[in-house]
């Protein structure tokens, strides 16, 4: 499970870059290497810990023995 939180891009006129997200997603998630796509929601927020951040995931995950 993943819950995204992005942050507005000043270099975008303060808008999500949410298509960005889905770009460095999919290189990762529903390839044919890896085709598992795991349940996940994005949220807006304001700002993040870190101040040039737009992105924190936190994911959980299970690993077989």
């Amino acid at each position: 499970m993943m819950h995204v939180y992005l942050a507005a891009d000043p270099a975008k006129d303060n808008k999500l870059d949410f298509a960005g997200f889905m770009e460095g997603y999919s290189q990762f998630f529903g390839t044919p290497a890896q085709p598992n796509k795991p349940a996940r929601s994005a949220m807006q927020v304001a700002a993040l810990v870190v101040p040039a951040g737009l992105v924190e995931i936190e994911v959980i995950a299970v690993r077989k023995k």
